[in-house]
């Protein structure tokens, strides 16, 4: 019982700060201060053991089917291979596991064996060549109207094989929407039911790839990255389940790089660092943030567990002192195998204090806790560290120089955005939550009351994601820093057994000028607006991500909803409802929508639905969805 709800409710500096403020609830921090002297966490782990243990135990790549039939991506694509039918009485017909559009796929036979002759469902008759191998570039898949081209393979023995291009657990796609205008053309990517997926603005699958190999370990967050050293394809792999959180989707595991062709060619956890206040071993990644910024140069995020003495006069800890057990937040730059700088959240006492969710310090432990939120307790390691802080997105500009200047970051249990100065660790300004330095926002603000009853003025509740939309190219900015945010409005999870949703999504802009100490909000989408374009329901309980590229191009990644994307076929109608909605269930929700709205229309938005033939009770939904302008 315990994995099977685990399951469905998953998903999901060297310098402290201290602030000059009459208790935190005042929503405004006065100001906020670098100070030199600190108490620095309880830093110290060393999860390397475990961590190879666990790198060796995991199965990224399923087991070769025992045929005498092998296939291969011409440019060497990781994963790209056979794998046998879900109904194991079928022993004729083979899938892909992974398959790059385009690109050509050697089928090979095995030692001691022959190809004899090859077809296509689509293109016909297939050569033989003089070194035995059949190749073939598959026909174009409409993602939404698929044709499974099937190519028959006999064999010298008379055996014979059907290979299918589609893979027997793909999710279903639709696809609505007024068409992408030609100068936005691009790719959308995002990791859906284990399964890696790549769809342009034409429609058409670019890429996909089953990890379904993995088992019950979680995949997600895959997308392309961009730099001045080359194009990179990463995704998220967890490692240790036992540290899922329960009820709000952290993970600990490692990042996957692939190159330009989808050959993996890096596996990354968190570094080692023999900083004197920061001293620890190697450690997991968090699935929420992965960022490449060039060859072997990264930013790194990892939620750990920590034991800290340091919690500020007036927050109660262990016994009505100043200990605590958390999750602490460490951002880490890596370059060439080397830690350049790292930032952990539990060298700021502010951030106890501010927290809005999981802030009861006092009854935090590492024994784990058990939860009740349908009538039978169930136990979950995760819940004893409070996650106070909860990182869900992390970026950055660049100084003229090319080092990391700034860290744009969302806390979603602060409910609020920060701003890092990353050489000195200095907290530049926070936009929203109970610290809020900034101010002008007032008619977009909500009043909402953290965990223990507390009220405050709210800007984003929940939020996941946010991002600086003025960074030029060469990574700087120049003038006030203008950010786009992903607003859940959600918080904690009241609505679970609601049979009206209250999440009410949105997105927006801000441009922040810290002089004057104010944030001016622009661009506001509500996800209410667009359920009457396409009849799809447009809220995240959790995750998701927005890009505002231009007026006609604001690519929003719909995230993960926790009861309606665990609503199948098999559940009642009308169990879940919301104004508009009588039945919200899997496939009632886009995975992304390209919106237009400079015109106020939909350019592009896919909706999926489950395969049937996936067995999964893990939560169907995409974590985020990234758009880069080339192929």
């Amino acid at each position: 019982m315990k994995k099977k709800l685990l399951r469905m409710i998953a998903v999901t500096a060297v310098l402290a700060m201290t602030a000059t403020v009459a208790g935190c609830t005042n929503n405004k921090l006065e100001s906020v201060e670098s100070v030199a002297e600190i108490s620095y966490a309880n830093v110290n782990f060393d999860f390397a053991e475990q961590i190879a243990a666990e790198k060796a135990a995991l199965k990224l790549v399923p087991d070769a089917v025992d045929i005498q039939l092998t296939v291969a991506d011409v440019n060497g694509a990781t994963g790209v291979q056979l794998v046998a039918s879900v109904d194991e009485s079928n022993t004729t017909d083979y899938y892909l596991n992974a398959m790059v559009a385009g690109n050509e796929l050697v089928f090979s036979a095995a030692e001691g064996s022959a190809i004899a002759g090859a077809s296509s469902s689509v293109s016909g008759e297939l050569e033989v060549k003089a070194d035995g191998t059949v190749t073939i570039v598959p026909a174009v898949i409409k993602a939404a109207e698929p044709t499974d081209e099937v190519i028959t393979v006999e064999m010298d023995n008379g055996a014979s094989y059907k290979v299918h291009t589609i893979n027997e657990l793909m999710p279903s796609m639709e696809i609505t929407g007024d068409g992408v205008a030609a100068e936005n053309a691009g790719v959308y990517d995002f990791a859906l039911d284990r399964f890696l997926l790549r769809v342009n603005t034409e429609g058409e699958l670019v890429y996909y790839r089953n990890m379904g190999s993995i088992g019950e370990h979680i995949t997600e967050n895959f997308g392309k990255q961009i730099t001045a050293d080359g194009s990179y394809y990463t995704f998220f792999v967890e490692l240790h389940p036992e540290y899922r959180n329960f009820a709000g989707g952290y993970s600990s595991g490692m990042y996957i790089i692939m190159d330009e062709n989808y050959n993996e060619i890096d596996y990354v956890t968190l570094y080692p660092n023999e900083e004197a206040n920061h001293t620890h071993g190697e450690g997991y990644l968090d699935e929420h943030e992965f960022v490449v910024l060039g060859r072997n140069h990264y930013l790194l995020y990892s939620c750990t567990p920590e034991f800290v003495s340091n919690l500020p006069k007036g927050i109660d800890g262990i016994d009505g002192g100043n200990t605590a057990y958390v999750w602490a937040g460490i951002m880490q730059e890596v370059k060439d195998g080397s830690v350049l700088k790292e930032i952990i959240t539990t060298d700021y006492p502010l951030l106890y204090e501010s927290a809005v969710e999981m802030n009861d310090y006092e009854n935090s432990t590492d024994q784990g806790k058990e939860i009740n939120l349908t009538g039978e307790p169930i136990f979950a390691l995760s819940e004893g560290w409070m996650d106070y802080v909860h990182l869900n997105s992390m970026d950055y500009t660049l100084t003229a120089d090319g080092e990391v200047d700034k860290l744009l970051v969302s806390m979603r249990n602060q409910s609020a955005v920060y701003q890092f100065d990353f050489a000195s660790g200095a907290i530049e300004w926070i936009l929203g939550g109970k610290a809020s330095t900034l101010s002008g926002y007032d008619e977009y603000t909500t009043t909402r009351t953290d965990e223990k009853g507390n009220e405050f003025t709210a800007l984003t509740f929940g939020q996941h994601y946010a991002r600086y939309t003025n960074r030029r190219s060469d990574g700087t900015i120049s003038g006030n820093p203008e950010i786009s945010v992903f607003d859940n409005q959600t918080g904690d999870i009241p609505y679970l057994m609601a049979l009206e949703v209250p999440t009410k999504t949105r997105t927006f802009k801000a441009v922040i000028d810290n002089k004057a100490k104010t944030a001016t909000v622009s661009d506001v989408i509500d996800s209410a607006d667009l359920n009457e374009k396409t009849g799809k329901y447009h809220n995240a309980s959790h995750c998701g991500s927005v890009v505002y590229a231009n007026e006609n191009s604001v690519v929003i990644g719909w995230g993960f909803h926790a009861i309606i994307d665990n609503i199948g076929a098999n559940v009642p109608e009308g169990t879940i409802r919301d104004i508009g909605f009588d039945d919200l269930r899997i496939g009632s929700r886009p995975v992304f929508t390209e919106y237009d709205a400079a015109n106020g229309a939909v350019a592009f938005e896919l909706t999926c639905t489950r395969n049937p033939n996936c067995r999964s009770r893990d939560a169907f939904f995409s974590y985020r969805t990234y758009k880069t302008a080339d192929k």
